[in-house]
């Protein structure tokens, strides 16, 4: 329907302008004789005619053909030609932006080119809802205990026993034994530390003072410790060791019937043990010994020591801090 409104217009538009020129004709040639046009060439295509584009101004300054009919084809063939030219435009708008959006994307790919081949990191492009890496797998429950494990003690270690982060040697380890505060022991500590010249002995010392329930009372007891150890594999308190013990204890046995008396021993032993210390200076140790009471009162078959009771085997585990 279009093309027939826009078809019929055009001829109207045609006839209009022919009608013009055909009375410009006519009163030239009543003034001289008219001269024929130059005949045209087989093959030759002529200028594009612009009459229906005329017959559209001339219409919008008010020179109307004749006939309600003809004005309005012509209203309505106008209209539809600039509707066309109204979507090309949009269309061809719409093309240009393209155009320079990929002109853009082009320009940021290759500067991003440029800074790779300079050594600078390239910038990753994000788009909105797009995710930029794969995600990582789910940590096992063995994983996580192990990272846990390896930020309580600081890290991997990187050098040598008894040193800590950035080669400090662990010139004293402060130790105590968590099992001794209930089982007789009591409160107790012991500390080592490494001779300058010889990173590989350390001396021993320890204090302990408890109070127990004993078969006829109960008894309260202030020890300490003397030792010296070698350590076999490591140096600076930490690694595998051995060295003898020796335990100097007094008290005080409080008896049922109200009466009290006081009390002294000595015991003597050899302890065989491993000190761990951690990058960050939290340790711990584990050992075994074999010794017991050597003089003194025996009357308490319960007592406890840092070289075991009687004479016979022990354990013992530690835990503290080495600086």
């Amino acid at each position: 329907m279009r093309l027939r409104v826009v078809g019929g217009a055009f001829a109207l538009a045609v006839a209009t302008a022919a009608a013009a020129q055909g009375g410009a004709g006519t009163q030239q040639g009543s003034a001289g004789t008219a001269q024929a046009p130059p005949p045209v060439k087989a093959g030759a295509v002529g200028p594009t005619s612009d009459a229906f584009d005329r017959a559209c101004v001339d219409l919008l300054h008010g020179r109307m053909p004749e006939g309600d009919r003809a004005i309005k084809s012509l209203r309505e063939a106008c209209a539809n030609l600039m509707s066309g030219r109204v979507d090309e435009r949009l269309e061809a708008e719409k093309r240009r932006q393209q155009q320079i959006a990929a002109q853009e994307e082009l320009r940021k790919q290759q500067e991003e080119l440029r800074k790779q081949a300079a050594g600078a990191p390239a910038k990753v492009q994000v788009q909105p809802g797009q995710a930029t890496a794969q995600p990582s797998a789910g940590e096992g429950v063995a994983a996580a205990f192990e990272q846990a494990g390896s930020e309580l003690v600081g890290g991997p270690r990187s050098k040598g026993l008894g040193l800590r982060g950035g080669g400090r040697p662990v010139n004293y380890l402060l130790v105590t034994n968590p099992v001794g505060w209930f089982d007789g022991l009591g409160v107790n500590a012991e500390l080592w530390g490494a001779l300058g010249g010889a990173p590989m002995f350390s001396w021993v010392g320890g204090v302990r003072y408890s109070g127990t329930d004993t078969s006829n009372g109960s008894a309260t007891t202030f020890g300490l410790e003397a030792g010296f150890d070698w350590f076999i594999y490591g140096q600076h308190n930490e690694g595998l060791r051995l060295g003898p013990r020796v335990e100097f204890a007094a008290g005080r046995q409080h008896l049922t019937g109200g009466n009290s008396t006081t009390f002294g021993r000595m015991g003597l032993g050899g302890e065989l043990g491993y000190n761990f210390i951690a990058t960050n200076g939290i340790s711990g140790l584990a050992a075994v010994g074999l010794g017991g009471r050597v003089a003194g009162d025996s009357s308490n078959e319960n007592f406890a020591s840092f070289v075991g009771g009687e004479f016979g085997p022990y354990a013992k585990i530690g835990i503290g801090f080495g600086w």
